[in-house]
């Protein structure tokens, strides 16, 4: 696998800044699989609470946690089984899927305005850490999940988040609810007064810059 570095840039246009190039690096079967997966969860957990609802009460945040994740997680995989350019990887405590050999995805419930939580282990702070501001030459870590409605304890759409740090998100998109016969997927960016706003004319002009001094 490529490993994420610090610094590096491309030599194009592309900027992981840039939400509409990374949905669509990401592709339209990845995240219509993402938005299906997502929604069996809810059903999944609809069925759980009609199951054994005097559980459903006294059931910790992270038992209700990680009985989503799991629901989600082995959805998705058996969705994009045999995908070409899509290759997961289950070793606890890491479970992520890669794209394209570019794209490294880990699964996340989405908090209000976008914080997730992790256990603060050197490697988890790494992963969710940007080395540089400018594009990089590797790999591009992202958050997908859910929105957690918490005052409902629901599960909400599906999110994808590019993040600085747990608590620190550049952008979001939330995915719209997926068709019964579509086979792409539609998204909206999430736009609060907290999330940066991007000049990706002056990540360009950095980057030729760059490149100029490189050849000089």
């Amino acid at each position: 696998m490529p490993a994420k570095i610090d610094g590096g840039i491309f030599s194009g246009m592309f900027s992981p800044h840039d939400q509409r190039a990374v949905m669509s690096g990401l592709g339209d079967k990845f995240l219509t699989d993402l938005a299906w997966s997502v929604r069996g969860a809810r059903e999944d957990l609809a069925e759980f609470r009609k199951w054994q609802p005097a559980w459903f009460p006294s059931m910790s945040r992270r038992c209700l946690a990680n009985l989503i994740h799991d629901r989600i997680w082995a959805r998705l995989v058996a969705a994009v089984d045999g995908t070409p350019g899509i290759e997961t990887i289950d070793r606890e405590p890491v479970r992520e899927i890669w794209i394209s050999q570019k794209y490294q995805v880990r699964f996340k419930r989405h908090h209000p305005e976008d914080k997730i939580s992790t256990y603060p282990t050197a490697a988890a702070l790494e992963f969710w850490a940007q080395g540089s501001q400018l594009p990089s030459l590797e790999a591009i870590t992202l958050g997908a999940g859910y929105r957690w409605i918490a005052q409902e304890r629901r599960v909400g759409p599906a999110v994808i988040s590019y993040r600085d740090g747990k608590d620190n998100p550049l952008w979001a998109v939330e995915l719209d609810e997926p068709g019964e016969s579509a086979d792409t997927i539609g998204w909206r960016p999430i736009t609060r007064p907290d999330l940066p706003t991007v000049d990706l004319f002056d990540v360009t002009r950095i980057n030729e810059r760059d490149e100029e001094g490189s050849l000089s």
